[in-house]
């Protein structure tokens, strides 16, 4: 795998004006340099128990440490993963964090951060394999604790509140420009000395970064965990041995080659392609219906992408790396032309022609990055 030389960096901009649609719903802001928003897209579960470490060792993606006694907590930021079926196929993606209110009881435990519509499902998926195991699984309510994210683009060191009822502060190991991942108590609103924003304006700040977050981009059942990234986002360890779904996802790592990758893109109309990833909360473009294929313009041939979901102008798409960017292969060199353009057409409910908008992909400054140095480097880090 190899990438070509650059003429300019990937750049991402936003402009902060922000004007209703033709519909009566208003895009989000754009996100400011400084900010924070409370994830209402996020609820916790509680897991714990003599247990829970080993417990959780064999069904996710990271490794959780094993702990020899109660006062030793392992990872205490917390960490990306995800647990996945018995094919390998994602099941749902979370962040896991030591449970830092059991220290003075003792006992060990963690919290599971995951979307918030498939809270109850993981619940039921962890004590389906609950057996013998001595674990207590509980979802967490949204009035106890909650998700909160933080970011500060101004400045290479993430800040962190100076805050009694903050329980984790955690990293967000995704990528270096994701910011910071907090639980505070859900019964006060957390105070920082940044801007606070709604939870849409995070989901912005994100797509424009190229994460894919919850079940509605990182499909249940159906999403690979290299197409979506989590082996460049420090979500699978790949030392790792005897957890679910292990066995695909560690032959794809080693024999085989990664062709479609979740990235954001841009939607445009007619006139000339973006050069640039611009978030525009003015925009009228009409966005497509989810899992709408992405084909070359005019269309023929097979789809060379999928479109998962976005905001505006902007949203997250499966890419075939080969066709829709200009990173290569196997040393195949550069598939894509200058001229290529790439087209999203649907179809009503009834079989009409339901509407067409142009796409562009974008491959994120960090994520070519980590893949250049997977090139340059071998298999790299264990984590990806």
């Amino acid at each position: 795998m190899s990438i070509s030389p650059r003429t300019r960096p990937t750049i991402v901009r936003a402009f902060r004006s922000c004007r209703r649609l033709l519909s009566t719903s208003a895009l989000p802001p754009a996100p400011p340099p400084r900010g924070y928003a409370h994830l209402t897209t996020r609820r916790l579960i509680s897991l714990r128990g003599h247990d829970a470490p080993r417990f959780l060792q064999g069904l996710t993606t990271q490794n959780i440490p094993s702990v020899d006694s109660p006062s030793s907590h392992p990872r205490p930021q917390g960490l990306y993963s995800a647990f996945l079926n018995a094919s390998g196929r994602v099941l749902y993606d979370v962040f896991i964090y030591p449970d830092s209110r059991l220290r003075e009881q003792n006992d060990l435990g963690f919290l599971i951060d995951v979307d918030a519509r498939e809270v109850q499902s993981l619940a039921r998926h962890l004590k389906r394999y609950k057996l013998r195991a001595k674990v207590t699984v509980e979802v967490v309510d949204d009035g106890e604790a909650q998700v909160w994210q933080a970011w500060d683009d101004t400045s290479p060191v993430n800040f962190l509140p100076n805050a009694d009822h903050v329980w984790t502060v955690c990293e967000d190991c995704r990528s270096e420009v994701m910011g910071t991942r907090l639980i505070a108590s859900g019964d006060r609103k957390l105070d920082m000395d940044a801007d606070l924003v709604d939870v849409g304006t995070y989901e912005v700040r994100r797509i424009l970064r190229g994460v894919a977050e919850g079940q509605s981009e990182i499909i249940k059942d159906s999403a690979l965990p290299l197409e979506c990234n989590m082996d460049y986002m420090n979500g699978i360890d790949f030392r790792k041995g005897c957890y679910v779904g292990q066995e695909l996802t560690i032959r794809t790592r080693h024999t085989g080659v990664v062709r479609k990758r979740i990235l954001p893109v841009q939607l445009y109309g007619s006139g000339v392609a973006p050069e640039i990833l611009e978030y525009r909360p003015s925009s009228s473009v009409v966005i497509p219906p989810k899992d709408t294929n992405i084909n070359r313009s005019p269309g023929k041939g097979r789809s060379v992408g999928k479109w998962l979901g976005g905001i505006g102008n902007i949203g997250l798409a499966l890419c075939r790396l080969e066709n829709m960017t200009n990173i290569a292969l196997n040393n195949r060199g550069i598939q894509q032309s200058p001229t290529d353009e790439f087209m999203l057409s649907w179809l009503t409910e009834e079989g009409r022609e339901g509407g067409e908008v142009r796409t562009k992909a974008f491959v994120p400054d960090w994520l070519r990055t980590r893949i250049s140095s997977q090139d340059t480097h071998g298999e790299g880090s264990p984590n990806g």
